[in-house]
């Protein structure tokens, strides 16, 4: 079974991060900005802005893994002619 190290938050400190969702939701608060300095819809799920287990450690939210990856520029699909008549009986 694997373990997860999940940093424990006191009782305070929980109350304070709903009441922040809270008042962001509401627009008393600024809205969460990622790492590339976008702002975070605050009506967007915890699930969705995290990054799974499994891609990031990062504990802040970002929409990085939602975005589309670019392709290998050395992928090549040369290989395959599709359609490419080389030889008729």
């Amino acid at each position: 079974m694997a373990t997860a190290t999940v940093a424990f938050k006191s009782r305070e400190d929980h109350r304070k991060q709903i009441e922040l969702a809270e008042a962001r939701k509401a627009g008393l608060a600024p809205a969460e900005v990622d790492e590339d300095g976008r702002e975070i819809n605050p009506h967007i799920p915890q699930y969705m802005s995290s990054p799974p287990w499994y891609l990031d450690n990062s504990q802040k939210p970002s929409l990085r893994h939602q975005r589309k990856r670019k392709s290998d520029p050395n992928y090549s699909k040369s290989w395959y002619d599709r359609g490419a008549k080389v030889y008729q009986a």
